[in-house]
């Protein structure tokens, strides 16, 4: 596979992860593409609001998409919206779930530490590892955190996009 890596150079966005793009031009990774879709929304700003983030934005990121609401307590951060590739991920819609009782194991805690990372940076922070489902499937991941504001300061939200394969066992 041909591609080429890019970095970012805008100096507003110093958390930016590299971003790979394939040789055609189309980036087709979901956390690129939320984080560009992230960049538009804030325009100028230096965060989007919850508000922004709609269906009709998003297009077809929005199955890849999720939403976690950001409390005083991290403890209590909980999914708001889980699109449809977290909930096939996970085998169940995780919404009103608290993110640290989510995924299995000590990756609840892991998980909770990096979406405390992207609320204290007020910058994105990218994610890729692996657990097992209870069912036995492994499952290898990406995942980004963007930080939201309806303030424009303080932030209350974090939107994630999210993609997996399952890792198939030979027989």
């Amino acid at each position: 596979m041909n591609q080429a890596v890019t970095q970012s150079a805008s100096p507003q966005w110093p958390l930016t992860p590299q971003t790979i793009v394939r040789s055609d031009g189309v980036e087709r990774r979901a956390n690129s593409r939320a984080l560009r879709y992230w960049q538009e929304l804030a325009g100028s700003r230096r965060f989007p609001s919850r508000s922004q983030v709609t269906r009709q934005g998003a297009t077809d990121l929005w199955d890849h998409l999720f939403i976690v609401e950001v409390t005083a307590n991290p403890a209590d951060y909980r999914f708001v919206l889980a699109g449809e590739i977290l909930r096939t991920a996970l085998g169940r819609d995780p919404t009103g779930e608290k993110v640290s009782e989510v995924l299995p194991g000590g990756m609840g805690t892991r998980t909770l530490f990096l979406h405390q990372a992207a609320v204290g940076l007020k910058g994105p922070v990218d994610d890729a590892a692996k657990w097992v489902r209870e069912d036995g499937v492994e499952v290898l991941y990406r995942s980004i955190l963007l930080p939201l504001s309806d303030d424009g300061n303080t932030v209350n939200a974090l939107l994630g996009a999210f993609s997996f394969r399952p890792v198939i066992s030979p027989a």
